[in-house]
C-alpha cells in the first residue's frame, strides 16, 4: 500500500491555476479540463495507442513527427493559440518533441465530511521524447524523459475519504521528481514492445483512454490498483520493465516487473530523483490480456480485458479491533511476507455516434476488481459510466463524464476502525460510494475547463476513526493546459 504524506505545500502553481480557472470562465461568460498531468500529456500526444507509431496530433492521420497544420479558427473552440509549429517542427526534424501540461483541480467540500472548505491542487509536468531512428538509426527507438511538480494538500482530508478517493493531481506527495526516464523500442513491425527503465505503470495497466476526463482516482488507475499494492504509479517511478505481445494491432498479452518497496520510500518528498534500490524489499508483477479497436478499424471503438497483480513486498496493520464480547481488544500487528494479489475485469464500447464524419459520440464503460489475497483497505471495487464526447454538434471536442465508482471496504480495516470509535462503539461502514459528473469544455486546442459535482456515500479515510462521517457534496472545477496541442507541436508520445 503506498504511504502518501499530507504535507501541504501552498506552490504558486496551485494558487495561480485557482485564479486562471476564474480568469477563463469570466471570459468564456463575455462569448456567449488522476494517478495526473502526465496522463494528459500522454492522451495529448496520441490518437490511439493501438496504432504501431505515434501520430502528430488528436485528430490527425499525419505520420509522427508531423505537425498539424494550425487552423485559424478550429470548429468548436473560441480561440487558438498554436503559434509554435514551425518551431516544433524544426525541432521534431531532429527527433526531438517537447512534451508537458499543466492540470488543476480546485474543490469545495460544502457540507458532510471532515470539515468543509475549498482546497486547490497543482499538477505540471515537462518531458522530451527522442526518435532514436532520427538521432541515431536506431528503428522503432524512443527515449523518454518526464518530470512531475505537485503542488497543494490532500483534499481527502476535508472530505474524509484520505487516500481511496482524492484529486488526481494529489500525491504521493507535494514533491519535484524523476517521473519516467526509459528506453521505449518496437520489434516486428509493432507486434512486440518493451521499455525498460524508470518507468511506472499508470497508463499501461488497468486503465481507459478517458480516464483523466474524470478528476478522482479513475485517472488513470482505480483506487483499487493504486492503494492495495506497493507499486510505482506516476508521479513516482521504479526501476523495472514492460513487454508487449500483439498478435494483432487489436489483440495484446502484456507483463511487466518492476522493484517495489513497501515502506514507501520513492513516495517520500526528499527521494523523488533517487535512483537507488536500497530500500526496494520486493516485486510487482502486474499483467493484462485484452482486445481493443480505434475509429481506424472500427466504426464504433471498443476495450475489452482482463488482468491481475502479484504483488510479494509484505504489509503491515496494527491496532485494535471491536470484539464479538462488545469490548475493545488489542490486534496484533499483521506483519507478514506474504503476497497480496488482485484481479480485474474491464469493458468500453461506444454505443452511439450521431454521424460518421467525427469521432463525436457515447461510451458506456464498467470495471470489477477484487482481491485474492491479503490484507487490504479495498476488497473490492465496481466502476460504470458513460462518456460522450461532443454532446453538441457545435462543441466536438467537449465531452460529458459520468461515473459510479463502490468500495467494499476490507474486512481488518473495517474491524480495526470500528475498535477505535470509542463512543458508542459505532460500527464503520464497510462500503463507500462516490458518484462524479464532469463537463470538460474544450476552450482552445489543448486547453480545457470542466466544472465538477461530486457526491460521496460512507466517506472512508482507511485511517483510525473517532465517529461515523456524515456524506460529503463537493462543487468546483479542472483546468488542462496540454503542451503540444496548445502551441502546435509536434509529438511523440511512448506506446503501450
Amino acid at each position: 500500500m503506498l504511504h502518501w504524506h499530507n504535507t501541504p505545500r501552498h506552490g504558486v502553481a496551485a494558487w495561480v491555476g485557482t485564479a486562471v480557472i476564474a480568469v477563463l470562465a469570466l471570459g468564456a461568460a463575455r462569448h456567449a479540463h488522476a494517478q495526473s498531468a502526465y496522463m494528459h500529456a500522454l492522451e495529448a500526444a496520441e490518437n490511439d495507442h493501438d496504432q504501431p507509431l505515434q501520430i502528430a496530433q488528436e485528430g490527425s492521420q499525419a505520420p509522427a513527427g508531423t505537425a498539424a497544420p494550425a487552423v485559424a479558427e478550429p470548429d468548436g473552440y473560441l480561440f487558438n493559440l498554436q503559434v509554435a509549429t514551425s518551431l516544433g517542427q524544426a525541432l521534431a526534424d531532429k527527433g526531438i518533441y517537447i512534451d508537458g501540461s499543466y492540470t488543476n483541480i480546485t474543490l469545495d467540500n460544502t457540507s458532510g465530511g471532515a470539515r468543509t472548505g475549498a482546497i486547490p491542487n497543482g499538477d505540471a509536468v515537462f518531458g522530451i521524447n527522442l526518435d532514436m531512428g532520427k538521432i541515431a538509426d536506431i528503428q522503432g527507438a524512443q527515449i523518454h524523459f518526464y518530470m512531475d511538480d505537485r503542488q497543494g494538500s490532500n483534499f481527502g482530508d476535508y472530505t474524509a475519504t484520505g487516500l481511496v478517493d482524492t484529486n488526481q493531481t494529489f500525491g504521493p506527495n507535494a514533491a519535484f521528481r524523476l517521473q519516467e526516464l526509459t528506453w521505449d523500442q518496437s520489434l516486428l513491425n509493432d507486434h512486440i514492445r518493451f521499455i525498460i527503465g524508470r518507468i511506472d505503470d499508470m497508463n499501461d495497466f488497468d486503465t481507459f483512454d478517458f480516464a483523466c476526463n474524470f478528476t478522482d482516482f479513475t485517472c488513470a488507475n482505480t483506487g483499487f490498483f493504486y492503494n492495495n499494492d506497493a507499486n510505482s504509479a506516476a508521479p513516482v517511478s521504479a526501476w523495472g520493465g514492460r513487454v508487449t505481445f500483439k498478435p494483432t494491432l487489436e489483440t495484446y498479452f502484456r507483463i511487466a516487473a518492476e522493484a517495489a518497496d513497501g515502506d514507501g520510500f520513492y513516495n517520500r518528498a526528499n527521494e523523488g530523483w533517487n535512483l537507488s534500490m536500497t530500500h526496494d524489499n520486493g516485486v510487482f508483477l502486474p499483467l493484462e490480456v485484452g482486445y481493443k479497436t480505434d475509429f481506424s478499424s472500427s466504426s464504433y471503438p471498443s476495450q475489452y480485458d482482463v488482468g491481475g497483480f502479484y504483488d510479494n513486498t509484505g504489509y503491515n496493520y496494527s491496532g485494535q479491533m471491536f470484539a464479538k464480547t462488545g469490548a475493545l481488544v488489542p490486534l496484533a500487528s499483521i506483519a507478514t511476507t506474504a503476497p497480496r494479489e488482485g484481479v480485474w475485469a474491464q469493458a468500453a464500447q461506444m454505443v452511439w455516434r450521431p454521424d460518421r464524419d467525427s469521432k463525436r459520440g457515447i461510451t458506456l464503460f464498467g470495471e470489477v476488481e477484487a482481491m485474492v489475497n491479503g490484507y487490504t483497505p479495498i476488497q473490492d471495487e465496481i466502476d460504470a459510466g458513460l462518456v460522450w464526447q461532443g454532446p453538441f454538434a457545435q462543441r466536438p471536442h467537449d465531452n460529458l463524464n459520468l461515473i459510479g465508482e463502490y468500495y467494499k471496504m476490507g474486512n481488518a480495516l473495517v474491524n480495526y476502525q470500528t475498535g477505535t470509535i470509542i463512543a458508542g462503539n459505532a460500527h464503520m461502514a464497510s462500503d463507500m460510494e462516490v458518484f462524479e459528473l464532469v463537463y470538460n469544455a474544450a476552450l482552445a486546442p489543448g486547453l480545457t475547463l470542466g466544472p465538477v459535482v461530486e457526491y460521496i456515500v460512507n466517506p472512508n479515510d482507511a485511517g483510525p476513526e473517532t465517529a461515523r462521517v456524515k456524506n460529503a457534496t463537493q462543487f468546483g472545477g479542472q483546468l488542462v493546459l496540454t503542451l503540444p496541442d496548445l502551441l502546435g507541436l509536434p509529438t511523440l508520445a511512448r506506446v503501450n
